[in-house]
């Protein structure tokens, strides 16, 4: 026994010493099999997914559970999904059971499959009610056979690597430009009517998600949302539910226009009132 416990501690050991930090091709792998939920008509054609697909992607950053990836013509983002999190298969399971339950106990699975159920859940929601409003363009939750392509990615590194899309677990969105950044730069170019179009833009995609019954757990302006050509999307989309009661929309508006007020004191003092008083005219309209 004494024996087998030290070869435990060893591997741990070498496992978490040698774990590479940020982004790797072996975080976005998974083992995972077909489900028949996770399938979902694809809203565009093969040929169309496959010219949007057909040019090298750049790293682009990391979310909770996304790795994102930008197009070489800056028009979309792929995001590939960080397995580590759900994974439920690994080299424990190569070890007699003894060890294989002191490392990997029954709990830490059903955690990583609650995980990646509630992920993907959200992902399908958004393709399927939210389309437009979280700038989908295609979903590939379940490994296939027909796509036939590979990506060439190039990592935070500049190092380039090829992956088999039919093998892999992923979602492509138009690129939006954070709402955050976008609002901002308006202000700075002296492009205030614009920016109120936008701040109204951002509050009518959150009151359509909401009527909807979809509930956001982390609803955050200065990350989950962008803007594409003056209008907003949801580009954060890994929390919706359907399952818990959203707050009634004013709420959900209110709680966002506590966000936006706060943003508008630093970077828009001058036109605060201005567009305080638009905002609480449209949150009026839901009361």
């Amino acid at each position: 026994m004494k024996r087998a416990l030290l070869i435990i501690s060893i591997l741990i050991a070498s496992f978490g010493c040698s774990r590479p930090k940020g982004f790797n091709y072996k975080k976005i792998v998974s083992h995972h099999g077909p489900a028949i939920e996770w399938e979902v008509e694809p809203q565009i054609s093969h040929g169309e997914i496959t010219a949007i697909l057909s040019q090298p992607y750049r790293y682009l950053g990391s979310g909770n559970h996304t790795y994102a990836f930008v197009s070489e013509d800056g028009r979309y983002v792929i995001k590939f999904f960080k397995q580590k999190h759900m994974r439920t298969r690994s080299w424990v399971d190569f070890l007699p059971i003894p060890a294989k339950r002191i490392l990997y106990p029954t709990g830490k699975i059903d955690r990583r499959t609650q995980e990646r159920n509630d992920s993907y859940s959200s992902y399908k929601i958004a393709y399927q009610m939210l389309y437009d409003e979280t700038a989908l363009v295609y979903f590939h939750l379940n490994k296939t056979r027909h796509l036939n392509l590979s990506l060439e990615l190039f990592d935070q590194h500049g190092d380039v690597l090829t992956v088999d899309l039919d093998e892999m677990e992923f979602l492509v969105q138009r690129k939006a430009e954070l709402a955050f950044d976008y609002l901002k730069t308006l202000y700075k170019e002296g492009r205030a009517e614009e920016a109120e179009s936008a701040i109204l833009s951002l509050l009518d995609v959150v009151a359509k998600r909401n009527l909807k019954g979809i509930y956001d757990r982390d609803l955050q302006f200065f990350k989950n949302f962008g803007f594409i050509k003056n209008q907003a999307v949801e580009v954060d989309i890994g929390e919706f539910r359907l399952d818990t009661p959203p707050d009634d929309t004013y709420q959900e508006l209110k709680t966002l226009s506590y966000q936006i007020r706060d943003f508008l004191k630093v970077h828009a003092p001058k036109q605060r009132k201005a567009v305080e008083h638009k905002i609480n005219t449209y949150l009026e309209t839901y009361q």
